[in-house]
């Protein structure tokens, strides 16, 4: 006998045989199932195996138990949680996951025997796609697929049996030990065949009754029990006896606590064992029955316990109650006989109903709790909502659909978004007369198809949402509708996601719904860091992230801190943003789900990478791409973007423009799509450097009036320096290109990428044989890229080399003297200067100096002729914006229209 040392409360007793046999097995087989009766010990057996010290897979070794899955769909998501890594739901699921498991050397599959097939499939991909991995699974039926190895799990030797009867004995009666009445106890562990369970159930009743009574009892049992009918369950050979003595000796009040308390899948509160335990469909106590005083109260679940028919265990700080598996099944059979199923059912559906919605209201004040507590109930929350869906009953539907409804956010922070995207539609269907039902599942499903990236079924769901919040008068659906909707307008008009997004907040802050007002202000935030203005967007994301945090709300939370990536990386402020990222990724992390986690690695990557660390930036990278390889969903755009730029500053362009080409594949889907924008200045690179000039230049140009339409600063200047790279050889036309892309970040204010334009620049001027220009240009880009510590990629670097050594040896100490000016001078100087000239000739005196520098631009514009779209294009700006100003100049200036403003300008400056 040893003490455990692996996380069992309990001492492991024997199994030296049948450990060393497994050993072997497990050495030199890919597949071992454990097999045998409930309660023979499969689990705490083959626990006891893969914790061996010095094992091979001690620091890579999965765990699953599977015993509270209830649908074979849970399975991926369930084996994902416990590895660790996120799978994105839809087809192929079980393949991709196969895939993420290839790093580990055990998986360990427990209580498989409910879901055979669906486990099977897993298995056969894992051990097809992971050659290192070796499966254990414990099952009470083999899982019958090639290469399965199957171990009968025996019952315990008559030695081994007796001392685990005395252990646990010992355990509620210390003085009791095997000396005269070791006989006694090897009959009443041959009475329960040896079986583990049955004897740790038997041998706490040595408190109450004597070894001659609790053999005498089991006896009366066997003789009615003993071997079963021939087509019994495995299960009910040997433990019926020993759990229908224990029953037996239970008061009727304490029977029927314990059968209605078989309807939990998951481990329960002394509150919701009172409920259960209530006559009638309401779930809350009577004043004729409270429920301290029902069976339902502490004395009858301690009686419970006491009787062994109940563990106790901590969850969320507070003591928790489950049964075992084989006790839980023989209380259901127990159930199921009473002709109470129904009932107890619809009870336990109204438990779980007020929960949700105790949960939904809470997440407001403390998400991270009540996240954490319905986590805890995953198991109960599935089986209540399948019953009530499924019913016949138009009550329970309907309770039940307003339970789907209130999970909307569960599911979302869980990652459980294919199974509530199914119920939801399920439930919608099950109240087609209820619009205000209806609104809230609608919001649900638009923000689950939102975490999915499928942006029609969000802008559709969010829209029905909506009108009927509205018409219902549910103002915080509303608001919450209003919220999501802003999330698909981001990818194709940054100016209608923000109007949304403002109108989206006030409506929660009057609704007091935290969530919509938070989530808002995030897509607001990022569609204003979008258009180059950064110092909006780190203001309201800042208040977003304090209000989330006051309530501890990782996602929005997260979100919003991960603002501060982009806002601090455009800036050239590039050891801020990744610091900035790493604290989004540690905020965000418990999460696990695939949305908020995969896409604030993205963009922490993107950030690490232009830092100059691509294997930091590859390692947060890998395991998203893995789980991607076997798709081409739109909504991994997020990590594309960086995957793909890591590729190509390894010096690997035909790996990056594949990732590329995923990004703006969305491009046949939707005309405008800022995910696949975000890709263009990437794709152009690679394209070049993959000899495709054509093609670089088609998507070069077609991208610059796609970015103008934006009004993306950012990746418009970067995809003018990579389209100025293309045309290298026409000297003017590449140098407008890299002084364009000067200008818009001046302009903007978002000065990263500055280094390569001045690299350009340096290497035309040198072509153009003006040396000293070209060293000046190529000295400012060093300084610039040491104070944003922006290293250039390798290949780049090399180049950079040669056109040094080129120059050193032309300029000679002159060269030299150039450096040592550029290492003592603000770089900004030199884009100052390059760019002394450029942009619209504007005069501010009189009436116009009431406008601001950016409506002056476009009043001097509106003088000259130009129409909205010819200013948008000059001052790459989005058409909306330009409209913006003016509708701001009309007023200030006093005059009703275009022909107005232009002559008002017109004299003014004459």
């Amino acid at each position: 006998m040893t003490s455990s040392d692996h996380g069992d409360l309990t001492s492991f007793v024997g199994r030296d045989a049948e450990l060393a046999e497994l050993a072997d097995l497990v050495d030199g087989r890919r597949l071992i199932t454990l097999t045998g009766v409930g309660g023979c010990g499969k689990t705490r057996l083959a626990r006891r195996l893969l914790s061996r010290p010095g094992a091979v897979w001690a620091d890579s070794m999965v765990t699953a138990d599977l015993g509270a899955l209830t649908d074979a769909s849970q399975i991926p998501a369930a084996v994902a949680r416990a590895a660790g890594v996120m799978v994105e739901p839809g087809r192929s699921e079980v393949l991709r996951l196969a895939r993420r498991l290839a790093d580990i050397r055990m998986l360990w599959l427990d209580n498989c025997e409910h879901l055979l097939e669906a486990v099977a499939d897993l298995v056969t991909a894992v051990l097809r796609e992971c050659p290192v991995v070796t499966v254990v699974t414990t099952s009470r039926v083999p899982l019958r697929i090639l290469g399965e190895t199957v171990w009968q799990v025996p019952a315990l030797l008559p030695a081994d049996a007796c001392r685990l009867f005395a252990d646990r004995a010992g355990l509620v009666a210390p003085r009791f030990a095997l000396t005269h009445d070791e006989a006694l106890v090897r009959v009443i562990c041959e009475r329960v065949d040896h079986l583990p369970l049955a004897i740790e159930l038997a041998a706490p009743w040595i408190r109450a009754l004597s070894l001659e009574q609790i053999a005498s009892g089991l006896n009366r049992s066997y003789d009615l029990l003993v071997g079963g009918p021939s087509d019994a369950a495995p299960r009910h050979q040997s433990l019926q006896a020993s759990m229908s003595w224990s029953h037996d000796l239970l008061t009727e009040a304490e029977k029927r606590l314990f059968r209605r308390l078989s309807i939990f899948a998951e481990a329960f509160t002394l509150d919701d064992a009172a409920r259960s335990d209530l006559d009638g469909g309401d779930s809350k106590p009577s004043d004729a029955e409270d429920a301290g005083a029902a069976a339902g109260g502490p004395a009858g679940v301690a009686r419970l316990i006491d009787a062994s028919l109940l563990t106790v265990t901590e969850i969320q700080g507070e003591l928790r109650y489950t049964m075992l598996d084989t006790v839980r099944q023989f209380a259901s059979e127990r159930l199921v006989e009473s002709g109470e199923l129904d009932a107890v059912r619809r009870r336990h559906l109204a438990l779980q109903a007020a929960l949700a919605v105790e949960a939904d209201r809470g997440r407001n004040e403390n998400q991270e709790r009540w996240r954490g507590e319905l986590i805890s109930r995953q198991g109960d929350l599935a089986a209540a909502v399948t019953w009530g869906l499924a019913s016949d009953a138009g009550a329970d539907n309907k309770r039940a659909a307003e339970l789907v409804a209130n999970l909307g956010h569960y599911w979302l922070l869980d990652g459980q978004i294919g199974e509530g995207l199914g119920l939801t539609d399920v439930a919608l269907d099950s109240c087609p007369d209820d619009p205000a039902l209806q609104a809230r599942l609608y919001a649900t499903r638009a923000l689950l198809a939102m975490a999915s990236g499928h942006l029609d079924a969000v802008t559709e769901a969010a829209q029905k949402a909506a009108d009927l919040a509205r018409r219902s008068g549910d103002l915080a659906t509303q608001a919450r509708s209003e919220a999501l909707a802003a999330f698909p307008q981001f990818f194709a008009d940054f100016d209608a996601c923000a109007t949304t997004a403002t109108r989206a907040r006030d409506l929660a802050d009057t609704a007091g719904d935290a969530f919509a007002a938070d989530w808002a202000g995030v897509l607001e935030s990022y569609a204003l860091l979008t258009r180059g203005r950064n110092d909006q967007a780190d203001a309201l994301a800042r208040t977003v992230a304090d209000r989330a945090r006051l309530r501890r709300d990782r996602f929005c939370g997260a979100f919003a801190v991960g603002v501060g990536i982009y806002t601090s990386m455009t800036r050239g402020q590039l050891s801020v943003a990744v610091r900035v990222g790493h604290e989004a990724l540690a905020l965000v992390a418990p999460l696990g789900d695939h949305f908020a986690t995969g896409t604030l690695t993205g963009n922490t990557a993107h950030a690490l990478a232009v830092h100059g660390d691509l294997d930091a930036a590859m390692r947060l990278l890998h395991p998203i791409a893995r789980s991607l390889d076997t798709t081409v969903e739109a909504d991994a755009v997020g990590f594309m973007v960086p995957m793909g730029l890591v590729h190509l500053w390894r010096g690997e362009p035909e790996r990056a423009l594949t990732w590329f080409q995923r990004g703006v594949a969305r491009l046949e889907r939707h005309e405008l799509d800022w995910s696949a924008a975000r890709s263009l200045p990437g794709l152009v690179a690679a394209l070049r450097c993959t000899g495709q000039t054509d093609a670089a230049e088609e998507w070069a140009t077609r991208g610059s009036r796609l970015l103008e339409k934006f009004g993306a600063p950012f990746e418009l200047a970067d995809l003018l320096d990579e389209h100025a790279r293309l045309v290298g050889d026409c000297a003017p036309r590449a140098r407008e290109l890299h002084l364009r892309a000067l200008y818009i970040r001046h302009r903007n204010g978002v000065p990263l990428g500055n280094a390569a334009s001045l690299e350009g620049l340096a290497s035309l001027a040198e072509a153009g044989g003006d040396l000293c220009e070209a060293a000046r240009l190529s000295a400012a880009a060093d300084r610039t890229r040491t104070l944003m510590g922006h290293p250039r990629a390798a290949n780049d670097q090399t180049r950079h080399r040669r056109m040094e050594a080129r120059l050193q040896g032309a300029l000679g100490p002159r060269f030299g003297e150039i450096c040592r000016e550029a290492a003592t001078t603000d770089p900004r100087s030199m884009v100052t200067a390059l760019l002394r000239g450029r942009g619209p000739r504007v005069h501010r005196s009189g009436p116009l100096a009431a406008l601001t520098p950016s409506e002056l631009e476009v009043a001097t514009l509106v003088s000259q002729g130009l129409n909205n779209p010819e200013i948008a294009a000059r001052l790459f700006m989005s058409r909306g914006t330009v409209k913006a100003h003016l509708a701001h100049v009309y007023p200030k200036l006093g005059v009703p229209n275009r022909a107005a403003l232009a002559a008002l300008v017109h004299r003014t400056r004459n």
